[in-house]
C-alpha cells in the first residue's frame, strides 16, 4: 500500500546535515514547504516557532532572503523556500565543489522533461541524460554573489570546438517558478476584447456546425482560413464538449462561440474548460504564443503578473529627465545649468548616452539642495566617474547610481533598494475610510477601478454592508502601488455578499467579517476571519516553494543539443567551462490512438485523441525528441469474426470484464492493435495469436468496450507489448500502461525507486513544461512527495498536466528502452535508422522480418526429413526452418534439388541435438553437430550455404508518415473456415510499402483495386500459424491513391471482398501536442 509521509516529521525528527561527511552525498532536509501543515495544531505552535526562528545563521533549512515580517496574533510570515540547497564540499580542500572548470565556478542543472544535474553528485543516484534535439533550459548557479544587473552570458561550442551560438542568462527573478505561482506572458490586454464588428465567416447551419466539431481538420482548417469567426451552438448540436486546439499558426484569429442550445456546453481550451450556459456568448482570441484566452484568462493574467520591483525607493516620478552628462568641471555654463535645474526640481534623471564627451564630472556641495535626488544611468560604452565630497563612482553602461543631498549639503549616493516591504499583520485601529451607505458600497461594487483608486489613495478601506446598504459583488483588482494595503468587508446584511480575487472567491455572510491585506507578489489574501486569524483550509501547501536560489538561466534551441558540445559561462573577464555533457539519443515514440466498440457504438470519450493538448502534456513526461501521435477513426463493429470462425452479431460468448472477454484478447488487443503496429513494418499476415512485434518505439493505445453475455463491458488498465487498453487517457492509467510498454513493471524499482524524493536524495526531480516555462514539484498538493506512475503516483494538478512524473529511476530506464529500439527514418536507406553509443549517432539499420514468413518443423523423433517432406514446406513458404533436438532428432536430412520453382527459397537449420545428422544436399553429405545453424538458398542451380544475416528479410517503406487506409481482416490458407474482410480503418499517420511485383497465385493474396482502376497485390502466408485458427492480414495502402475495393484470394479463388468508401480522414495528427499536415 503506498503511504504518503508528511514531510514536516522529517524536518523535526532529522538533524542538521553536515556535509562534510561524503563527498559524493548530502543529506539537506528541503521539505520546509510542509511546514505551514502545522498550523492547523495549535499543539505544534511551538514546533513552528523553533523551526522559523531558532539559530537562523546556523540552520540550513532556513532561507534569509526575504525580510522577516511583522506577524500578529498566530498569523505566520510566508517566505521563499527553496527545494534545491545542495552544496557539495571537497573533504580535502574544504571548498565547495564546482561544475565548471575555470575562474567563474558554479552548479550547472538541466531541465527538458526533467530537471537534471549537469554533474551528478549524490552517491547511488542515477539520471537519465539530455535527449539529442529538444529545447533544453540551462541553469547556472554561480558560487559568488552576483548583481541581478550583471550580464552573464553562454556560449556554445559544437564537437569541432566552433562556437555555434551565444546566449545571455536571465537572472534569478526570470528562473521558471512552480506552476502554481506562474503567470503566463501575452500580448493580449483586456481592451482587445471589444466585440467584433464584423466576421469573416458565420456559422449556424447544423449540418456545417457538427462538420466542424466533430472533424478536427475541418475546425483546423476554417481557422487558418479566416481571421474573425462566429459559430452557434444550435439546439441540434450533439457534443458536450467543444474543444479549441492551441497552435502559433492561429495567432492573432478570434472565436466567438453563442449557445442557443438547450444545454451549458464545455469548452476545453488549452489546459483550462470552461462552462458556456445556453444563452451565453463567449470570445477567445489567440495570442502571440498561440494560446487561446478569453478576457476573464487576460485579466487574470494583469492581476497575478510579477510587479515592478527593480527598485523601491526610487522617487515616485522625476521632475525633470536629461539626456546629456553636464561638464560641471570644465564649463561654468553647464555648472550653473546644473544649479538652475535643481532649483527648479527636487528629482531629476540624467542619462550618459553615446555622444557625450563628459568622462567626469563633480556633484558639489550646496545646502540649498538639501533632499534632491538625482539618478545617473547610461547607456553608453564609455564610462564616467561621478565625485562626490567623499566619494567617486564609475558610470558603466546599464548601471544606476542615486544620489540624495544630506542636511550639510553634501551628495551621497544611496544604495538602490530592491527589497519589498515587510507586511504588517496587524489589525487597523481605524480605518482611513469607511464606506456604509449605499451609494458608495455600489459604486465601488459597480466600478472596480473606481474601489481601485480608494485603496491606491487610503492605507485601509473598511466596507461595511447592512439592509439597505448593500452590493452582492466586490472585485479587488492589482496593482504595484497597493503593497501592505488593507481591506476589511463587513456585513450585517441579511443577503450574502462576494469577494472576488484573482480566481478565488469568498462569501460573507450575516455577522461575518474578513480583512485582506495586498502583497506584491501574492496579490490580495485574507488574514482574519471573523477577527481570528485567517488559515484557508484547501491553500497550496507548495505556495511558497521555488527550486533553487540565487540561479541564472536561459534556454537553449534544440538544433544545438547534441553529444559533444561544450557550455562557457562567461561574467565580464571570468569564464567557467563545462565539458562532457551525456546526451543520448533523439528519441521517438509514436502512439496510434482508436477507439472502439465491439457490438455497440464506442465509448467516444478517447480525449487522448481529442485533445492535442493531453499529448503535449504527456510529452512533457518522457525523454523522447518527438513524440507522435496517429489518430484512427472510430470503429463501431455489428459483426465480429473471431479467428475460429465464429460470428457474433448480437453479443459474444462468455463473460466479459477489465480484464477478460475473447473479444478484448483477439479482437482488440492481437488483431487490431498488433495489426496497426505490424503494418507500419510492411507485414503482411502472421499467425492471430502471434506474440507481439515492438522492434520500433510503437504504442497502439485504444478505448474498447464490447457486449457479452453479462451485458455492456468497458475494458481497460493494461499495457505492454506495443499495446495499451485504456479506460481513461487523461489520467495515471495512461502513464501506467504506457511504462509497461517501456519495460516497467508494477511497482518498478521497490520503495525507493518508486518514490520521489527530496534534492540531497536519490531519485529527485521536477518536471519543466517549456510551452508555459513553469515547474512542476515532485509532490502531491499537500506536500508530501509523490510516487511514480509505476508506484500509485498521480498528476500534481491535473489542470496543468494530467500525467503522473516518472521518477528520474524509472526514466532512465525508459531512455535505455528508446535508446535501444529501431527508430523509423525516411532519410535512412533501409528505413530505419538505431542509436550508435560508441559514436553517440543514429546509423542505418536493417530490420528482420523473416519470422513472420518462416515456416517451422521438427520432426518426428529417430525419422529422416525427407526430400518430399520439405517441397511441402516449400509449397508454403519459400523460407522454411528445420528444428531439431533430444527427442525429435532426424539422422538425415535432404534438400531437394535446386530448380527454378524453388529458386530464391531459403533453409534454415538449427541442431539442439546431442547426435550429428547427415544433410544431402547437392550430390554432397554435411555433418551438422550440436548448435549448428546451417542456412542454404536456392539459386536454382544449387543450393548456396549463407550466414544468417543474408537469411533476413528487409523491406524499406516507400513513404512514411502519411494517412493511410489500413486493411484487415481473417483468412485461412486451408480454406475450411469462412474468411472475412473487416470493414477498413483509416489512420492519419502511417508507413506504407510497395505492392508485390508478382504474386504466387496458388498462395493467398490480397488485391486492392484504385479509383484510377489500377490493381496491387499483396502476398499473404501460405500456412496456418496456429493450427486451430484462421491468420490475420494488415496491410496500409495509402489514402491519397484512393483504393474503392478489396479481395481476398485463396487458391486463385476469390473468397471475400468489400468494397471502401473512401473519405476524408477528420483526425490530424501531432508531434509533441502541435498538430502536422
Amino acid at each position: 500500500m503506498i503511504v504518503k509521509k508528511p514531510i514536516i516529521q522529517n524536518i523535526i525528527n532529522q538533524n542538521t546535515y553536515n556535509s562534510l561527511t561524503s563527498h559524493y552525498s548530502t543529506n539537506l532536509v528541503n521539505n520546509i514547504y510542509e511546514i505551514f501543515h502545522i498550523l492547523n495544531n495549535e499543539n505544534n505552535e511551538s514546533n513552528l516557532e523553533m523551526i522559523l526562528h531558532a539559530d537562523k545563521t546556523s540552520n540550513p533549512l532556513i532561507n534569509l532572503d526575504r525580510n522577516d515580517e511583522k506577524s500578529s496574533n498566530g498569523i505566520k510570515p510566508d517566505k521563499a523556500i527553496y527545494f534545491n540547497k545542495n552544496k557539495f564540499i571537497n573533504p580535502l580542500t574544504y571548498k565547495e565543489i564546482s561544475d565548471t572548470s575555470g575562474e567563474l565556478k558554479g552548479s550547472v542543472y538541466f531541465a527538458q522533461n526533467s530537471i537534471i544535474p549537469a554533474v551528478n553528485r549524490i552517491e547511488g543516484d542515477i539520471q537519465p541524460k539530455l535527449v539529442s534535439g529538444r529545447k533544453t533550459l540551462v541553469m547556472f548557479k554561480p558560487q559568488s554573489s552576483i548583481q541581478q544587473n550583471e550580464n552573464i552570458k553562454l556560449n556554445i561550442y559544437d564537437e569541432n570546438n566552433k562556437l555555434v551560438t551565444s546566449e545571455n542568462l536571465s537572472p534569478p527573478t526570470k528562473l521558471p517558478k512552480i506552476v502554481d505561482n506562474s503567470t503566463i506572458e501575452t500580448n493580449l490586454l483586456p481592451h482587445h476584447f471589444k466585440p467584433p464588428k464584423r466576421f469573416d465567416i458565420f456559422i449556424e447551419n447544423e449540418n456545417h456546425l457538427n462538420v466542424i466539431v466533430s472533424n478536427q481538420k475541418a475546425l483546423h482548417y476554417l481557422i487558418l482560413k479566416n481571421k474573425i469567426i462566429h459559430l452557434t451552438f444550435n439546439h441540434k448540436y450533439m457534443k458536450e464538449t467543444f474543444t479549441l486546439n492551441n497552435d502559433m499558426r492561429y495567432k492573432g484569429k478570434t472565436i466567438v462561440l453563442e449557445n442557443i442550445h438547450k444545454k451549458d456546453i464545455n469548452i476545453s481550451y488549452g489546459n483550462e474548460t470552461v462552462t458556456l450556459p445556453k444563452g451565453l456568448t463567449i470570445q477567445f482570441i489567440c495570442d502571440n504564443n498561440g494560446r487561446w484566452l478569453t478576457e476573464e484568462n487576460v485579466n487574470l493574467i494583469e492581476y497575478w503578473k510579477s510587479p515592478d520591483i527593480s527598485a523601491r525607493n526610487f522617487p515616485p516620478f522625476f521632475d525633470s529627465e536629461i539626456e546629456g552628462l553636464p561638464d560641471i568641471d570644465v564649463s561654468e555654463i553647464d555648472a550653473n545649468f546644473m544649479n538652475d535645474i535643481l532649483n527648479e526640481h527636487s528629482t531629476i534623471k540624467i542619462t550618459k548616452v553615446d555622444y557625450d564627451t563628459t568622462n567626469s564630472l563633480m556633484l558639489k556641495s550646496n545646502i540649498n539642495h538639501v533632499y534632491k535626488q538625482i539618478l545617473f544611468t547610461s547607456t553608453s560604452d564609455e564610462t564616467t566617474l561621478i565625485h562626490t565630497k567623499y566619494k567617486c563612482v564609475e558610470l558603466k553602461k546599464g548601471d544606476l547610481y542615486l544620489f540624495k543631498c544630506n542636511t550639510n549639503g553634501d551628495w551621497e549616493n544611496i544604495p538602490i533598494t530592491r527589497e519589498i516591504p515587510p507586511l504588517d499583520y496587524s489589525q487597523p485601529e481605524n480605518y482611513d475610510l469607511t464606506l456604509d451607505n449605499n451609494k458608495s458600497i455600489n459604486e465601488s461594487s459597480e466600478n472596480k477601478k473606481n474601489l481601485l483608486e480608494l485603496l491606491k489613495n487610503n492605507e485601509s478601506i473598511k466596507i461595511a454592508t447592512s439592509d439597505g446598504n448593500w452590493a452582492r459583488d466586490f472585485t479587488l483588482m492589482a496593482d504595484n502601488d497597493l503593497h501592505n494595503k488593507k481591506i476589511l468587508f463587513s456585513s450585517s446584511a441579511y443577503y450574502d455578499s462576494h469577494i472576488h480575487y484573482g480566481n478565488k472567491s469568498l462569501k460573507l455572510g450575516t455577522g461575518e467579517s474578513v480583512l485582506f491585506i495586498y502583497d506584491l507578489h501574492k496579490k490580495w489574501f485574507p488574514i482574519y476571519l471573523n477577527n481570528e486569524p485567517y488559515i484557508a483550509k484547501n491553500d497550496d501547501s507548495t505556495s511558497n516553494l521555488e527550486y533553487i536560489e540565487n540561479t541564472w538561466s536561459t534556454t537553449i534551441s534544440e538544433e544545438y543539443i547534441h553529444p559533444d558540445i561544450k557550455l562557457e559561462f562567461v561574467l565580464k573577464e571570468q569564464k567557467g567551462t563545462l565539458s562532457n555533457i551525456d546526451i543520448g539519443a533523439p528519441n521517438e515514440l509514436l502512439v496510434n490512438t482508436l477507439d472502439i466498440g465491439l457490438l455497440t457504438p464506442p465509448r467516444d470519450v478517447l480525449l487522448f485523441q481529442e485533445k492535442p493538448e493531453l499529448n503535449r502534456q504527456y510529452y512533457q513526461t518522457i525523454p523522447v525528441k518527438n513524440f507522435i501521435v496517429s489518430r484512427y477513426e472510430p470503429i463501431h463493429l455489428t459483426k465480429v469474426v473471431m479467428p475460429n470462425g465464429q460470428v457474433f452479431t448480437d453479443k459474444a460468448t462468455g463473460k466479459g470484464g477489465a480484464y477478460s472477454g475473447n473479444m478484448r484478447e483477439s479482437i482488440t488487443k492481437r488483431f487490431y492493435a498488433d495489426g496497426i503496429n505490424l503494418a507500419n513494418y510492411g507485414v503482411n499476415s502472421s499467425a492471430s495469436d502471434a506474440e507481439s512485434f515492438n522492434p520500433t518505439s510503437q504504442i497502439t493505445a485504444y478505448n474498447s468496450v464490447g457486449v457479452y453475455e453479462n451485458g455492456r463491458v468497458i475494458h481497460g488498465w493494461s499495457g505492454g507489448g506495443g499495446k495499451a487498453t485504456l479506460n481513461r487517457t487523461d489520467s495515471n492509467e495512461l502513464s501506467h500502461e504506457f511504462g509497461h510498454n517501456f519495460g516497467l513493471s508494477d511497482y518498478y524499482g521497490g520503495t525507493e525507486g518508486g518514490t520521489h524524493a527530496t534534492a540531497d536524495k536519490k531519485n529527485s526531480t521536477w518536471l519543466w513544461d517549456p510551452y508555459n516555462n513553469y515547474f512542476i514539484p515532485n509532490t502531491y498538493q499537500d506536500g508530501s512527495l509523490n510516487h511514480d506512475a509505476m508506484s500509485g503516483g498521480e498528476a500534481y494538478n491535473p489542470k496543468y498536466n494530467a500525467y503522473t512524473a516518472y521518477t528520474p529511476n524509472s526514466l532512465v530506464a525508459i531512455q535505455k528502452k528508446l535508446e535501444s529500439n529501431y527508430t523509423f527514418s525516411s532519410e535512412s536507406s533501409t528505413g530505419y535508422k538505431k542509436w550508435d553509443p560508441n559514436i553517440k549517432k543514429l546509423v542505418d539499420a536493417k530490420l528482420d522480418l523473416s519470422n513472420f514468413n518462416i515456416i517451422n518443423f521438427s520432426p518426428k523423433n529417430g525419422s529422416d526429413i525427407t526430400t518430399d517432406r520439405i517441397n511441402e514446406l516449400l509449397k508454403k513458404s519459400n523460407l522454411v526452418y528445420l528444428c531439431q533436438g533430444n527427442g525429435y532428432y532426424a539422422p538425415n536430412i535432404s534438400l531437394p534439388a535446386a530448380s527454378e520453382h524453388n529458386k530464391n527459397s531459403i533453409i534454415k537449420i538449427k541442431s539442439y541435438a546431442q547426435w550429428n545428422s547427415k544433410i544431402h544436399v547437392n550430390n554432397k553429405v554435411e555433418t551438422i553437430t550440436k548448435n549448428d545453424l546451417f542456412c542454404y538458398r536456392s539459386d536454382g542451380v544449387s543450393w548456396e550455404r549463407i550466414s544468417e544475416p543474408e537469411s533476413a528479410i528487409h523491406k524499406k517503406a516507400r513513404k512514411q508518415g502519411v494517412e493511410v487506409v489500413t486493411l484487415m481482416g481473417f483468412y485461412d490458407p486451408e480454406g475450411t473456415i469462412d474468411s472475412y474482410i473487416y470493414p477498413p480503418s483509416f489512420g492519419s499517420y502511417g508507413m506504407v510499402y510497395q505492392n508485390d511485383a508478382r504474386v504466387n497465385t496458388d498462395s493467398p493474396y490480397l488485391e486492392v483495386i484504385f479509383n484510377d482502376g489500377n490493381k496491387k497485390q499483396y502476398q499473404l502466408n501460405n500456412f496456418r500459424g496456429n493450427k486451430d485458427m484462421m491468420n490475420k492480414f494488415h496491410i496500409n495502402i495509402e489514402h491519397g491513391l484512393i483504393p474503392i475495393e478489396t479481395k481476398l484470394y485463396i487458391n486463385n479463388k476469390m473468397v471475400h471482398s468489400r468494397p471502401i468508401e473512401i473519405k476524408e480522414n477528420r483526425f490530424l495528427t501531432t508531434i509533441n501536442g502541435t498538430i502536422v499536415e
